[in-house]
């Protein structure tokens, strides 16, 4: 289950209007690659957060794309970026649970998410749910934050404390959907390269998305002693070696 603090952290996030995930769209790119995913899909985008992926799918690669998530704040934001980026024909929204979608078995050709399942505790749970509503055939991959060594008990409580992430190393996660039933799985881990993270947050929001957000957290930190407190947490803890521990996979397999 997810627990209260952690609904706390992305309503933090939906208010700021930036949802996020380690290797940025250098990431999507590999997932949609692993997923095998063009315009003549119908993907299932769980936890699309204010919807930059789903809109990236209908207007790049041209498929059809709904989007769920847990929080009626970030579906309001996913339709009014469909919106602006002309993609609303191809795009459709609906708040629910990851662990209990409102779809009939079968239904989409590929299911993604991209930083959800790190959250959960029962992660096959999740993943489960994902793969009743994929086709026969068709994908289930995810992005997710991957543990590059071994680490100590002190750095995973940080992140357990700070984001509410229990993370896995890459042959976890691999093991997690094999163990869902789900055939040739595929991917592997990579270091955070901090350059290619910004060009990416700044090709999935843009210029004046950009600055908005740092506006919102600007406000956050004056107004809300909440706020203060979690950014003053996050810096002020950070493990010695953060980018040389945590970095992001991204995993895929194939629906029998």
């Amino acid at each position: 289950m997810q627990s209260r603090e952690a609904r706390d952290y992305f309503e933090f996030l939906a208010n700021l209007g930036l949802t996020k995930h380690l290797g940025s769209m250098e990431a999507t790119r590999k997932l949609i690659e692993l997923c095998h995913i063009d315009g003549d899909r119908h993907v299932l985008d769980v936890g699309c957060g204010v919807g930059a992926t789903p809109s990236y799918l209908a207007k790049k690669v041209g498929c059809q794309v709904t989007g769920v998530d847990l929080l009626e704040k970030m579906i309001a934001q996913s339709r009014e970026r469909a919106g602006q980026e002309g993609v609303e024909g191809r795009t459709a929204f609906a708040v629910a649970d990851a662990r209990r979608l409102p779809f009939e078995e079968g239904r989409f050709d590929a299911v993604v998410t991209e930083s959800v399942n790190v959250f959960f505790d029962d992660k096959q749970e999740a993943v489960r749910e994902y793969a009743r509503v994929t086709k026969p055939g068709g994908y289930v991959g995810i992005v997710e934050m991957t543990w590059l060594r071994p680490v100590t008990p002190e750095t995973k409580a940080y992140y357990k404390r700070v984001v509410h992430a229990d993370a896995l190393a890459a042959q976890g996660w691999i093991a997690l959907l094999e163990e869902t039933g789900l055939q040739d799985v595929a991917g592997d881990a990579h270091q955070v390269e901090i350059p290619q993270e910004s060009r990416g947050r700044f090709e999935r929001y843009g210029c004046r998305g950009i600055m908005k957000v740092m506006l919102k957290t600007l406000v956050a930190v004056f107004q809300d002693r909440a706020s203060r407190e979690f950014l003053k947490d996050v810096t002020g803890s950070l493990p010695k070696d953060l980018l040389g521990d945590m970095g992001y996979g991204v995993y895929a397999g194939k629906k029998g």
